[in-house]
């Protein structure tokens, strides 16, 4: 019995100094690293060495680390961007709570293999440097959850990426990555990945089975296809794939319902999937500079308020793919558009119509419908004549006809309420129905380059009020 006595305080003793041991090397949670004072000089870091959680020395023109760093046991958060670093010694990695470190903006020609001795650290940030090789030892640091290498001159990542089993965010901007490795698939804690300004051909076969992805940036590749699964990661909600090559887009992508803004600009796109249909949170879509000759009904849509395809093959546009309840901006310019089928519906709220640069030979008579169109922009065409139906534009302010070919005015124009400013510049306007000057609200009217009669140039001069009117 008396042996017992004596063991219990002694287990006490051993459990109680056990959970001080644990308690000590806790790491502190997001929330409570929010509150942590950031040390920004080492003088003020050893005076408390034991408090030092977050230290950031940056701007400094370190060459090397300083030994004092190694001191700081309870360090969490290491900021050495900014600097003139090369390497990075053993005992750095030894700290035993390190968890995040920054290395950006320094001269690391790698990454450095000693990197597998920080058994706790998440994140790893050597962007802006010179690496140019990345070693595969860097997969056995298991427990990182972000790698950031933007802006290096990498080629490729080393296959067997799918040892970083806690990845969530891979950034890779601004290098020369032509490839994937294949089992990146694998990686299903994948939350980000960022190749913008790379040289990547393809994705991997299964990219689509990265079913966490929320962030997905790959602008300004080579990229020809997304790969038939690509709808399949439902949860991306930033997406760019703007400046590639790709020639069609995936029957599913429509899939992708949380998209908010969708570019796929500057690519070789000759049509589109019906599924666009379906992405019912998009406010924004981007398709300028593509080859497409056809387009998809966008007027299922409900949040949308933008649609660009400026630069592309159209030449017949159905109006009625327009009728989206809160589409305001439509640019069609510089396509080969001649005719408008379909209508849109008195409720369209479209406010800026451009067409600059296309083919049309008449003011469309859909365009009658568009009761809040306050700015028509229809230079670049073949337009002969302005017709009544601009009165039933009622909303409309600011017209701009420039280089077309119309000689022939409706008259009954000059009773148009709201219109502002009339650009006829560049026409074959040689008689101006002076009634125009009646226009109630016109304050600017441009005829420049036109062959206006000598004698005719006086009457516009007289009808109109002083400094309305540029010839």
């Amino acid at each position: 019995m008396k042996m017992i006595r004596k063991i219990v305080p002694v287990l006490a003793m051993i459990l109680l100094s056990a959970a001080c041991t644990v308690q000590k090397v806790a790491l502190k949670t997001e929330v409570e690293l929010a509150e942590e004072t950031i040390y920004t000089d080492l003088a003020s870091a050893k005076a408390n060495p034991h408090d030092v959680v977050i230290l950031k020395l940056e701007n400094e023109d370190l060459t090397e680390i300083p030994s004092d760093i190694y001191r700081f046991k309870n360090l969490q958060i290491l900021h050495l961007g900014y600097n003139l670093l090369t390497v990075i010694p053993d005992d750095v990695f030894e700290i035993k709570k390190l968890q995040k470190l920054y290395l950006n903006n320094n001269r690391f020609w790698e990454v450095p293999e000693n990197i597998v001795l920080a058994k706790k650290l998440e994140v790893l940030d050597m962007s802006h440097n010179q690496i140019q090789v990345i070693d595969d030892t860097i997969y056995n640091s298991t427990s990182l959850k972000s790698l950031e290498l933007a802006e290096n001159q990498i080629k490729e990542l080393p296959d067997s990426i799918s040892k970083l089993k806690n990845l969530e965010v891979l950034d890779l901007f601004s290098n020369q990555i032509e490839r994937l490795p294949n089992d990146i698939i694998e990686v299903k804690t994948l939350r980000e990945i960022d190749l913008d300004w790379n040289a990547l051909e393809n994705l991997p076969v299964g990219f689509g089975n990265l079913g966490n992805l929320e962030v997905f940036r790959a602008e300004k590749n080579n990229l020809k296809e997304l790969g038939e699964d690509f709808g399949k990661l439902i949860k991306i909600h930033d997406l760019k794939i703007n400046d590639n090559q790709l020639e069609r887009l995936p029957d599913n992508f429509g899939d992708l319902v949380l998209l908010t803004s969708l570019n796929i600009s500057n690519n070789q796109l000759s049509s589109l999937p019906g599924s666009i249909g379906k992405m019912h949170k998009v406010e924004k879509i981007n398709l300028s500079k593509n080859n497409l000759s056809g387009l998809t009904d966008f007027s299922s849509l409900p949040l949308l308020t933008s649609v660009v395809l400026r630069n592309n093959n159209l030449q017949t546009v159905n109006a009625t793919y327009f009728n989206a309840p809160k589409l305001r901006e439509l640019n069609l310019s510089m396509n080969k558009i001649t005719r408008f089928t379909g209508s849109f519906t008195p409720e369209t709220p479209i406010v800026i119509i451009d067409l600059d640069m296309n083919e049309l030979p008449e003011i469309p008579k859909p365009f009658s419908q568009l009761k809040q169109v306050v700015h028509l922009n229809l230079a670049n065409n073949q337009i002969t004549v302005l017709p009544e139906l601009i009165n039933e534009m009622t909303a409309l302010e600011r017209l701009n006809l420039s280089d077309n070919k119309i000689d022939v005015f409706d008259k009954s124009v000059k009773n148009h309420s709201t219109l502002k400013v009339l650009d006829l510049s560049n026409n074959n306007v040689k008689l101006l129905p002076l009634g125009y000057a009646e226009i109630k609200n016109l304050q600017e009217l441009n005829l420049t380059n036109n062959p206006l009669y000598s004698w005719h140039e006086n009457q516009i001069r007289k009808a109109f009020n002083s400094g309305i009117v540029k010839m």
